[in-house]
């Protein structure tokens, strides 16, 4: 009898502990949990955002509906975002993308998907599955790999980039683009200017390309081999089928020793100078 009851808790501490498993699998949102109205941003700490747009604290949420109480909140709270859609808090994001006029647009252009660049994702079916997805960090919040560009990283414009604070310039460091296979001693000196050979390792980032020279890289490269090696700097490749939302490819040098202002290049590439 001992044993059979023991046995049977057994039972059910294993089927309970499946269940959670299964359950932390989905997507955590009013239809996997208690919630019978609102779906809201219920892994935010503080404050939550809810699926009409209404961000609050935690304290004015109705934890039955999960909405937020209709005064205690502030719809499209745009309070903690830039100018270039793009917040330091996620919940905040999520506010401001529900609020924003352009939303609407961002969701039918036919080149956004669930993942930037990455048809196979699909497509987002609602504004509310638009922003909790959009607003969330993703490889273009970061440079190097491990650091974000910025503190404000959650985005949710079309094209999600923050801006880059990491690595700054001098002023007198102007970046530039040189025409095709042209050189970057030949392109400095076409504006006046020379070739700065000790500043080619700070704009060797496709985040510099980027902000500078408003060249938005569909992919960064590293120039290890092909023609795009031995590059003697940066290069950019534009190519006619990149979409509204990109101008081309983006090859950063691979070896420092390389950098170079003399180098010319194949007619297929455009040099990125360090003219001053």
């Amino acid at each position: 009898m001992g044993r059979g009851l023991g046995l049977l808790l057994v039972l059910l501490l294993v089927a309970s502990s499946l269940s959670c498993l299964v359950s932390g699998l989905r997507p955590i949102t009013a239809k996997t949990v208690w919630f019978t109205e609102c779906d809201n941003t219920v892994e935010t700490r503080d404050n939550v955002t809810d699926s009409n747009g209404v961000l609050c604290s935690r304290e004015k949420m109705n934890y039955e509906t999960g909405c937020c109480d209709a005064f205690g909140g502030q719809a499209g709270d745009c309070s903690r975002c830039k100018a270039n859609e793009c917040c330091d808090r996620y919940e905040h994001c999520v506010s401001c993308c529900m609020g924003s006029d352009k939303t609407e647009g961002y969701m039918k252009n036919p080149e956004t998907f669930k993942v930037v660049r990455h048809p196979e994702t699909g497509r987002f079916d609602t504004k509310w599955d638009y922003c909790t997805g959009q607003c969330r960090t993703t490889p273009m919040s970061t440079i190097f790999e491990n650091m974000y560009k910025d503190l404000f990283h959650y985005c949710y414009g079309q094209y999600p980039m923050p801006q880059q604070t990491v690595v700054q310039l001098p002023r007198e460091v102007k970046v530039t683009l040189g025409l095709r296979g042209q050189s970057c001693k030949a392109t400095c000196e076409s504006s006046g200017m020379r070739c700065a050979p000790q500043y080619f390792e700070a704009i060797n980032l496709c985040e510099i390309v980027t902000e500078h020279l408003q060249f938005k890289c569909k992919y960064c490269k590293i120039g290890r081999s092909g023609p795009a090696a031995n590059s003697g700097g940066p290069v950019v490749q534009s190519i006619a089928n990149a979409g509204q939302l990109f101008d081309g490819i983006c090859y950063q040098e691979k070896k420092i020793q390389n950098f170079d202002c003399d180098t010319e290049v194949t007619e297929a590439f455009n040099r990125v100078c360090p003219c001053t």
